[in-house]
């Protein structure tokens, strides 16, 4: 629960605090919240792998930030632009 709700609910607000505290262009502020509206990707379960860590677990995020990210990223970029 706490992932995702940092994943999809507090990165993509505070990437929105970013581009306007820094009045950024169009083009920049709209990549920016792409990618703090996206999800994570794979390399957190490469480091999990090298560092003995759970790796069940850091799958199981992967797969369903990427799932929730279908719905959650149009959302996230239709709420802040």
């Amino acid at each position: 629960g706490m992932g995702v709700f940092l994943q999809f609910v507090i990165l993509p607000f505070l990437g929105f605090l970013t581009v306007k505290m820094l009045a950024m262009n169009n083009a920049m502020g709209m990549t920016l919240l792409v990618v703090t509206s996206s999800p994570g990707g794979s390399f957190s379960n490469w480091w999990c792998s090298i560092f003995n860590a759970d790796l069940a677990l850091s799958v199981t995020m992967t797969a369903i930030s990427t799932i929730l990210a279908v719905v959650m990223l149009p959302l996230n970029l239709y709420i802040y632009t």
